[in-house]
């Protein structure tokens, strides 16, 4: 043992080979698990930067859907298109701006990897070119929300917009352009995916809105009753709400009412003979005369509904 302590000899060239090829063989493993570790990293950090920057888009697209445009008379409805991959309302801010969001699967996009437009216009009426192959021509403003959506990923149809329009509609609805108006709730979706050839899974960003703007037209009716010796009661109690909003009652006798007399909103309508929901009418006709009235009903986003009754003079 003590000859050995003391020993200058050193290692052999075989011994110094061995602990060479161990040493390289660990570090190979080691640079190889940081470099995995390092780039998955990587991945997962794209990844979320993705869905961060959906998250940020679909949180304007709820603000904008709060204050969706309230329908009026001469604007039934502020949305124009309602598709599961394109929709185009407007909002209420002073401009009436109109916003469009859609998705572009050609080049550069694709069904895997789409990517999502805004585009704003501050304008009275959408173009034909507006509402072409996304995202159109002719807007203000337009950008990409997120270049990565995969909701058509792989041929599988996951909407991005979704439609409710309240508990008394069928599930079908909207089935077109003229239930626009009945949509009181609106589904986003997005899956966003940076590649979708790695191992990673896709990450899901939503929100919903409920459209506290929307306004269906009131729908008018009614009745009439004897009360004395030519006169009558004509009642509109039956005339509804949808929104179960306050309505005012117009009656018009003898010529019906024209868009022309409701055009101001703030102002009883010309012609008319009386308003309430009921009216007491005295007529000068003979007994047994047939008198046509119709009853105006409007609520406070100023869409009216119509309803006509004939009377016949009572004795």
């Amino acid at each position: 043992m003590t000859r050995l302590r003391t020993d200058q000899r050193g290692f052999t060239l075989i011994e110094v080979m061995l602990v060479s090829i161990l040493f390289i063989v660990i570090l190979g493993a080691t640079l190889t698990a940081f470099t995995a570790f390092t780039t998955n990293n990587r991945r997962s950090e794209k990844q979320i930067e993705q869905a961060e920057a959906a998250r940020v888009g679909l949180d304007l697209a709820a603000r904008q859907l709060r204050n969706l445009a309230n329908p009026t008379v001469n604007a039934s409805t502020t949305i124009d298109r309602a598709e599961p991959y394109d929709f185009i309302f407007q909002t209420s801010d002073p401009a009436k701006t109109w916003v469009r969001y859609c998705t572009e699967t050609s080049a550069p996009g694709s069904l895997n990897a789409a990517r999502l437009w805004e585009t704003e216009s501050a304008t009275a009426t959408i173009s034909a070119g507006m509402r072409g192959a996304c995202p159109g021509t002719g807007w203000a403003t337009a950008h990409v929300v997120s270049s990565k959506v995969s909701n058509q990923r792989g041929g599988i149809d996951r909407d991005i917009f979704d439609y409710e329009c309240g508990p008394t509609q069928p599930a079908t609805c909207p089935v077109s352009a003229a239930e626009y108006s009945r949509i009181t709730n609106v589904g986003i979706e997005l899956f966003v995916d940076d590649n979708v050839a790695d191992s990673l899974k896709e990450m899901r960003v939503s929100t919903g809105v409920y459209l506290r703007h929307q306004n269906e037209p009131p729908t008018a009716s009614a009745t009439s009753s004897r009360k004395a010796t030519q006169q009558v009661v004509l009642n509109g109690a039956a005339s509804a709400d949808p929104e179960g909003r306050t309505m005012e009652f117009f009656w018009f006798k003898g010529t019906a009412p024209t868009a022309a007399a409701f055009t101001d909103c703030t102002a009883k309508p010309t012609g008319s003979v009386g308003d309430g929901v009921t009216y007491t009418h005295t007529f000068t006709e003979a007994i047994g005369t047939t008198v046509n009235f119709w009853l105006v009903v409007r609520d406070p986003g100023c869409l009216t509904s119509t309803f006509p009754i004939s009377v016949v003079v009572p004795s």
